[in-house]
């Protein structure tokens, strides 16, 4: 029989044909990565899931209060230790109702009342979150996923056990909380034996050794239960007024009977894991949905720009690809400018392209069969008379992690562990000048790193460019750390000052040298159709080499970037970034993880507060939550180097190529 467990009827909720799509892996393509190991290490699931055991039971390993085993065993198991006497606490419970199959994170039985805990590694902050929207008329959208979750857990758990008064709590991570303790992540250790990821517990471990302030919160989630079964209609594309109970039946039926039931596309198909680019032996979902809604045809969806191309920047809440796609408009081609227009006018002077002209100047590309790239080089060459030389360029690699790694931090409070820097002086000479890297267990490295980035930048008054608003937001965010801290730090007011000259925040106008941000000068000043609307620079940098000649020539060839050559790295030997066939320098470095591409890495989907994730931070967590070999550490090491340093050396060609267009 096939189980509709939770991750299925969450996928059910997300787009009801998925679930025709999912578990077929050798039929249709999915690019989604759930590699567990490398999820865990992302976003600290597994972590919170161990810690989560003791704040319930005293000690939770030794005696055993996890059911280790599956299907109908795990089922008899549940049933044995819900029928022993007093107090219950049993983790990976086992129910099934009909088709419909769970696995409960943490189930408490006392008396004879039950209560069911999903522990996620998402946190709350108990000034700003709430599940229920201001008039509770529906689940707000961050929290509607977690809650028709444990609604779906306690609806199946209910008919199991033919009990109506089952409790139900999301267990979460609370931001208000401040770790007691140093070195916690050391306390859940993860190994990762084939295909399967443990978390080991520190031998011995008790609830008395975590200390006495809990980090995770426990919260009701009954009320909010009650009306999605009973009053909230379902947020579903099966149809309008669809409540809960019929769209579990429904969704329970289609994946039992591997029925396709086709919904409407809209802008969840610009996410969708079945989206097959790359593997001809392979089916694509995405596809099949496409062709029986639209008038497209496989030549059209494989070599035309789709509409969900568009650029969303400047669009606050509003989603232009989901307003085309429901206008019946799938082509860039197709699409005229009152289609991406503002809804009211803007009273915003842009210094460049408005946002409406950035659309244009994609969708007047495709119209116009232009490949060639938009740049304004007069107001480009305009803005860069004042910048003062050395220029530098720096990149930041961070961390956050729901378990804190040190005494005093939050739970996903940053944690600044590498950077690097490189220069272009008057003449051009270009040069990897430092770099940081604070890889040891239990060792905070904020304020260390902050000196070190003084260091490296305090040598003259040239301007500083960054790739975005991480770097800025990151310095940010130690400048509060300095403040708050009641360590005695003797530069403290020097490191401060030096963040405020560099960085600006609200309230706080920019410093002297306050950082140039190299991803607003290419949404004000260049467009490139090879990019699709993406302004990532892992996609900015092979659209810029794509047609810059004098990038492919000058770094097309060995005997230029290297140790002691023109360009001196602090880590490459003698690199070629661009060679035959392959425009992407990211793609000519070795991957961090070797049994990873480094793209299914920088890929996994983890929390809001890690949309800054990638390689970089899920090696950093791998070093802390694992015991790993010198070996390996030096692996990393040099893996995370070479990485960091193209980050910077990016911003590098990026400015090189346009200076080259300016002459032009």
């Amino acid at each position: 029989m096939r189980y509709l467990t939770k991750s299925r009827f969450k996928q059910g909720l997300e787009c009801p044909t998925k679930l025709f799509y999912t578990n077929k892996k050798d039929e249709y393509a999915n690019t989604s990565n759930e590699d567990s190991f490398l999820q865990s290490l992302a976003e600290g699931g597994f972590q919170v899931g161990e810690l989560a055991k003791f704040y319930f039971h005293d000690n939770p390993i030794e005696e055993s209060i996890t059911i280790e085993s599956s299907g109908e065993e795990a089922l008899i198991e549940t049933k044995e230790r819900l029928s022993q006497k007093g107090r219950v606490v049993i983790a990976e419970a086992a129910f099934k109702f009909n088709n419909l199959f769970v696995r409960i994170d943490i189930l408490v039985k006392e008396d004879n009342q039950i209560s069911i805990y999903e522990v996620k590694a998402k946190s709350w902050d108990v000034d700003e979150d709430s599940f229920f929207d201001k008039n509770k008329t529906k689940i707000t959208s961050p929290w509607m996923p977690y809650v028709y979750d444990v609604a779906f857990q306690k609806y199946v758990v209910s008919n199991a056990l033919k009990k109506e008064d089952i409790k139900a709590y999301l267990t979460l991570v609370d931001k208000s909380k401040t770790a007691e303790l140093d070195g916690m992540n050391q306390f859940f250790m993860i190994d990762k034996t084939g295909d399967r990821t443990t978390v080991r517990v520190k031998e011995g471990l008790r609830r008395s050794h975590l200390g006495e302030v809990k980090l995770l919160i426990n919260k009701n989630v009954n009320d909010e239960c009650w009306k999605i079964e009973h009053d909230f209609p379902v947020p579903t594309d099966l149809g309008e007024g669809i409540m809960f109970t019929e769209f579990i039946q429904r969704c329970s039926y289609m994946y039992e009977n591997d029925i396709k039931t086709q919904v409407h596309i809209g802008k969840k198909c610009k996410d969708c894991q079945f989206h097959n680019k790359n593997n001809p032996e392979l089916k694509s979902g995405f596809n099949e949905c496409w062709l029986s809604q639209t008038n497209l045809t496989e030549r059209q969806l494989k070599e035309e720009n789709l509409s969900m191309e568009i650029w969303g920047g400047g669009g606050g809440s509003r989603s232009f690809s989901g307003e085309l796609i429901e206008k019946g408009i799938y082509l860039l081609k197709d699409i005229n400018e009152e289609d991406v227009a503002p809804l009211s006018p803007s009273l915003k002077v842009y210094n460049g392209l408005s946002p409406l002209q950035r659309r244009m100047e994609q969708i007047n590309r495709v119209k116009e069969g232009v490949s060639e790239s938009y740049f304004d080089s007069e107001a480009f060459e305009e803005k860069s008379k004042e910048w003062v030389y050395p220029l530098h360029m720096i990149d930041f690699e961070t961390s956050a992690v729901a378990l804190p790694f040190f005494k005093g931090m939050k739970p996903y409070e940053t944690i600044a562990f590498q950077f690097s820097h490189h220069t272009i002086d008057e003449d051009w000479n270009i040069k990897h000048e430092n770099q940081y890297l604070c890889f040891e267990k239990n060792t905070f490295p904020n304020f260390n790193f902050v000196r070190a980035l003084k260091e490296a930048l305090s040598k003259d008054k040239g301007t500083i460019f960054r790739y975005h608003n991480h770097e800025n937001t990151t310095l940010n965010k130690i400048r509060e750390q300095l403040l708050a801290s009641t360590e005695s730090i003797p530069d403290k007011e020097e490191l401060i000052c030096f963040i405020e000259e560099i960085t600006h925040d609200k309230g706080r106008n920019g410093g002297d040298r306050d950082m140039v941000d190299l991803f607003k000068l290419v949404t004000s000043y260049y467009y490139s159709p090879y990019a699709k609307g993406s302004n990532s620079i892992k996609v900015i940098l092979p659209a810029i080499i794509s047609e810059s000649k004098f990038l492919q020539d000058k770094y097309g060839k060995l005997g230029v970037y290297g140790k002691g050559l023109e360009i001196n790295s602090l880590n490459c030997i003698d690199h070629q970034w661009i060679k035959s066939g392959q425009i992407d320098p990211y793609k000519s470095l070795d991957p961090v993880f070797p049994e990873y591409d480094h793209d299914e890495v920088e890929k996994i989907k983890g929390l809001e507060e890690l949309n800054d994730g990638g390689a970089a931070l899920t090696a950093y967590n791998f070093l802390q939550y694992s015991n790993i070999t010198d070996k390996q550490r030096e692996k990393l090491q040099e893996a995370l180097y070479k990485y960091c340093e193209l980050d910077t050396m990016a911003m590098v060609m990026i400015i090189e190529a346009w200076r080259e267009m300016i002459k032009a």
